[in-house]
This record gives structure tokens, C-alpha cells and sequence, in this order.
């Protein structure tokens, strides 16, 4: 508006003869605004706060979401992890459960071989045992044998040394000797059965001396074993 009154002003010799002074008049005495914000200025600053507004809601709206999606995103990994972990555990639980019922098993057959084995090894003590015995028994009654054997032997030398000195006597008696000189043939004969009796009674002995040993290392040898 400054210009246009500077422009009037200016050229009032110009345009003097074009326009009336009561209309130059009127053109400066035209009414100016005062106020520097006027409603539609207002209503258009309303109107950008209100974009402004909306702006950083939907944009707030789309971060939240966004934040929503990625969290889910990376739940959906971590959930789909820790099952591939579980059932990872529970195939080794379950191997785990395998191996012991495995060991189990093996530990029940040893026990049973064990058992059999100990079994086996009673019957076999039972036997040697038994064996020994009868092995015993038998060497009494060997022994006893022995025993009435030399008996035997020793009447039979006696029964032999009187045949003997009856023979003698018989043939001093038929020949015609004397009594002395049968009596000392008599005496030869006897101790030279005496002599033999003496003899097989120590062979007798040693051969008994001979079995206890025996029996006493085969006693010896079963306590051994």
C-alpha cells in the first residue's frame, strides 16, 4: 500500500489530468489491514498441525507394528528352536533309557552264568569230595586187606615151620639120629622160618609206609585244590 501511495504521490503531475483529486483522495484513504494473522492463515495452520498430527500418529502406528511383527518374527525362530531342542532331549532321555534297560539285561545274564557257574563249581567240590571218600574207604580197606593179608602170611610161615620141624622129626626118627641132632636140625629150621617171617613182616611194613604216604599226598593235593 506504501507503494501505491508513493506511486500517487509521485505522479500526481502525470495523472493529474487522468483522475480527480476526490479520487486520489479516495485511493488513499482506502482501509489497510492491522492484524498480521488473518482466520484462513489460522485455519491453514490448523489444518498443517493436524497433518503434522496424523503424520506422527500413523507413524507411530507403523513402528509399533513394525516392532510387534519383528518381535514376532523372532519368537516364532527362538519357539521353533527350543522344540527342536526338546524333542532333541527326549531322544536322548530315551536313548539314555535304552542303554541302562541294556545294562540291566547284561548285568541280569551275568548274575545268572554266576549263579550256574557257582552251581557248577558246588557239584564239582560235592564230587571230589565224594571221591575222596570213596578213595579213603577203598585205602581202609586195602589196608585192611593188607593187614589180614600178612596175617595170613605169618600163619602161613608158622603152620610151615611147624611142617617143618614135623618133616625134620619124621626123618631123624626114619633115619635113625639122635635126639639132640633132630633137636638142633629142628632149631635150624625154625630160625630160618623165623628169619623169612622177620623179613616179609619188614617188607609188609614198608609197603604200608609206602601207601600212607601216598594216601597223605593225595589227601594234601585235594585241600590244595
Amino acid at each position: 500500500m506504501d507503494r501505491v501511495m508513493v506511486r500517487v504521490s509521485s505522479g500526481k503531475g502525470t495523472v493529474g489530468s487522468r483522475f480527480s483529486p476526490a479520487r486520489s483522495y479516495s485511493v488513499s484513504a482506502a482501509p489497510q489491514p492491522t492484524s498480521p494473522f488473518s482466520f484462513q492463515g489460522f485455519m491453514y495452520l490448523l489444518l498443517a498441525l493436524c497433518g503434522v498430527f496424523l503424520v506422527a500418529h500413523f507413524v507411530f502406528t507403523a513402528s509399533e507394528s513394525s516392532r510387534a511383527l519383528r518381535s514376532s518374527l523372532r519368537s516364532v525362530p527362538a519357539e521353533a528352536i527350543l522344540h527342536a531342542q526338546l524333542v532333541d532331549k527326549e531322544k536322548e532321555i530315551e536313548k539314555l533309557r535304552w542303554e541302562i534297560d541294556q545294562i540291566r539285561k547284561g548285568v541280569t545274564m551275568k548274575d545268572s552264568s554266576i549263579n550256574k557257574q557257582e552251581d557248577v563249581i558246588q557239584e564239582l567240590k560235592s564230587k571230589a569230595q565224594s571221591e575222596h571218600q570213596a578213595k579213603t574207604k577203598a585205602e581202609l580197606a586195602l589196608t585192611e586187606r593188607a593187614g589180614a593179608l600178612s596175617e595170613c602170611i605169618e600163619q602161613k610161615m608158622a603152620l610151615a615151620g611147624e611142617v617143618a620141624q614135623c618133616h625134620f622129626d619124621l626123618k631123624s626118627l626114619l633115619s635113625g639120629e639122635n635126639h639132640g641132632a633132630m633137636s638142633r636140625a629142628s632149631a635150624d629150621a625154625l630160625g630160618k622160618m623165623s628169619k623169612m617171617s622177620r623179613e616179609q613182616e619188614l617188607r609188609s611194613g614198608e609197603e604200608e609206609q609206602h601207601r600212607a604216604a601216598a594216601s597223605g599226598l593225595g589227601s594234601g593235593n585235594f585241600g590244595t585244590a
